[in-house]
C-alpha cells in the first residue's frame, strides 16, 4: 500500500492537488481490495453441491388412472395375463381411425404375442367383429373370434371363441 505523505493545505484550507489525488488513489485502491476479497469470498458459493431434495410436499396431487379394459371373460385355453395384453391391442385398434388396422401385442411374462385387428365396419349399435391371433409356442397357433360393442360404459366383447389354428 503506498504510503501517504501529509499534505500541508494552502491558504483557502483545501488540500493540494496532489494530496488529493493521492487520497483518491489510495481509495481506489483499498476499495478494489475489498470487491476482491468479496468475490474471492463468494467464489465457491455457486459450485458447491447441493444434495438431491427427496422433499414431497404434496402441492400437486397426483391423479390415478382408470383403464378401460375391454369387458369379457377370457375365453378356454388363453392365459389370463395374455387375454389382457390381447385385449389392450384390441381396444387401441378399436379406436383407430384407420379401417384396416392390425395392433400388435406382446405378454413379455409368458413370451405369448399376436394381432388384435377389427372386422368390417362398425354395425349400427358400436358393434363390429374381431379376430385376436395368439402365438405362445406351447400349443399351435389360434385365433380368437368376437364381437365388440362400444357404449357410454366401454366396451364389452361377446361370442368370444377360440377357433384353432391361426
Amino acid at each position: 500500500m503506498p504510503r501517504l505523505i501529509p499534505v500541508a493545505p494552502p491558504t483557502g484550507g483545501t488540500p493540494s492537488y496532489r494530496g488529493a489525488a493521492r487520497l483518491r488513489e489510495a481509495l481506489r485502491m483499498g476499495f478494489g481490495a475489498a470487491l476482491m476479497l468479496a468475490a474471492a469470498a463468494c467464489a465457491g458459493c455457486g459450485t458447491a453441491p447441493l444434495p438431491d431434495d427427496d422433499l414431497v410436499t404434496g402441492s400437486i396431487k397426483p391423479k390415478p388412472i382408470a383403464l378401460k379394459l375391454p369387458l369379457g371373460d377370457t375365453p378356454k385355453g388363453i392365459a389370463a395375463s395374455d387375454w389382457l395384453a390381447a385385449k389392450l391391442a384390441l381396444d387401441q385398434a378399436l379406436v383407430s381411425a384407420d379401417a384396416d388396422i392390425s395392433v400388435p401385442w406382446e405378454n413379455a411374462d409368458t413370451g405369448a404375442r399376436g394381432t388384435a385387428t377389427p372386422i368390417g365396419a362398425q354395425r349400427i349399435g358400436g358393434c363390429r367383429d374381431f379376430m385376436i391371433a395368439v402365438v405362445d409356442g406351447k400349443v399351435a397357433d389360434r385365433w380368437i373370434h368376437g364381437e365388440a360393442c362400444r357404449s357410454r360404459e366401454g366396451t364389452v366383447l361377446s361370442q368370444v371363441r377360440v377357433l384353432g389354428r391361426a
